[in-house]
């Protein structure tokens, strides 16, 4: 009996052991990533999951500390933060409705307004009403640090500023955190590289040229986001819309005798007008009522002898 009690704990103490061994190594594999079938190692800067194949572990140890260490993934984090602090990013956008006392002479001072202080005209578009007024929109971009100065000029050729307004957007810390994912996806792709100059199997080289590939990818995407956000923070919009100011004007020439005609002329038309409607009424118009009173005044008749037939 003790001898099978024995059996029993000896039989359940290994069955402990050995699902303690599995947990700690499924845990211990869940730090790995699989690819290609040969295991991986996650590392990065700040834990941005870069995969190293673990067979060349031992080649890229000597550059690990350097291209990943947690220091100067956050030396490279401080020191863009510190330049975008002094350097703010601001998306500046100004808005003018005019009245003007001609649109083309307008539109080509506000051309000049915007060559004179570093600008462009970067759109214009102008249209004509059934009064012949004319009226559109320019729209010019000029350097951040001209903005207040180019948006006074403007005014200047008005006859009247109908509306005027200013906007300005920070976006500083946008353009921080795009500069700072920036440089250490730059780091990421350094790194790959080294290590791809190190591979030796073709799986390897297989594996971290597929990652080089999506490295260069959001790289790309990023310098494509930081540009765009440099043309819109580099120069403000200024849109300008315009219109013709209607101004009571009067003829220099004064032509009394072709007055006198045209009056002459309209009457003529006028008595011919009456003359016209005289004849047709005497041929046309007086017949016709005749007609319906000799035809009224004979059933009238009639019937005035039916009745007083019938009634003696």
């Amino acid at each position: 009996m003790e001898d099978k009690t024995k059996k029993i704990i000896i039989i359940v103490s290994l069955a402990i052991i050995l699902i303690a061994v599995l947990v700690i190594v499924i845990n211990g594999a869940k730090k790995n990533v699989v690819l290609n079938g040969d295991i991986y190692e996650t590392q990065g800067i700040d834990g941005s999951g870069i995969s190293v194949p673990k067979a060349m572990l031992g080649v890229a140890s000597d550059i690990a500390p350097a291209n990943f260490s947690e220091r100067s993934s956050m030396k490279a984090i401080d020191s863009v933060a510190a330049q975008d602090v002094t350097d703010k990013r601001i998306i500046k956008i100004g808005n003018l409705d005019l009245k003007v006392s001609n649109a083309d002479d307008a539109s080509q001072k506000i051309a000049q307004i915007a060559k004179n202080n570093g600008g462009e005209v970067f759109s214009s578009n102008f249209y004509q009403t059934s009064k012949n007024i004319k009226s559109g929109t320019v729209e010019i971009k000029v350097p951040m640090s001209n903005f207040e100065k180019t948006f006074a000029d403007i005014k200047t050729i008005a006859t009247l500023v109908v509306r005027e307004s200013t906007s300005g957007t920070d976006v500083t810390m946008e353009y921080s955190d795009l500069q700072i994912q920036l440089k250490n996806k730059q780091a990421e792709e350094q790194s790959f590289l080294s290590i791809l100059d190190r591979a030796g199997k073709i799986d390897d080289v297989l594996a971290v040229t597929r990652e080089v590939a999506r490295v260069r990818g959001e790289i790309e995407s990023l310098q494509g986001q930081i540009k765009f956000m440099d043309s819109q923070t580099d120069k403000a919009t200024i849109t300008v819309s315009m219109t013709e100011d209607t101004a009571i004007t009067f003829s220099d020439k004064w032509r009394p005798w072709q007055v006198a005609k045209e009056t002459f002329n309209a009457l003529f038309k006028d008595i011919q007008g009456a003359i016209n409607f005289a004849i047709v009424l005497v041929i046309r118009i007086i017949p016709i009522i005749i007609m319906y009173i000799l035809i009224f005044g004979l059933l009238y008749w009639v019937g005035k002898k039916l009745y007083f037939k019938i009634k003696g």
